[in-house]
């Protein structure tokens, strides 16, 4: 079985600071694997259930 990463709340609020440095709007997706990755808002890695539902209802 896979080991889990632990993030420290230090740990994610320095990674939201730099993608917030980067792009406002920039996306942080964290795995369970220990990866954080900064994307700009464009891009999405998965998209849910919930993803697609918000996008066909969204009304803004």
């Amino acid at each position: 079985m896979a080991r889990r990463a632990a993030f420290t709340e230090a740990d994610l609020r320095r990674a939201m600071k730099a993608a917030r440095a980067i792009d406002a709007r920039s996306i942080v997706e964290v795995t369970a694997e220990g990866t954080i990755r900064i994307l700009p808002e464009s891009v999405r890695t998965s998209t849910s259930e919930v993803d697609r539902w918000f996008e066909e209802n969204d009304e803004g």
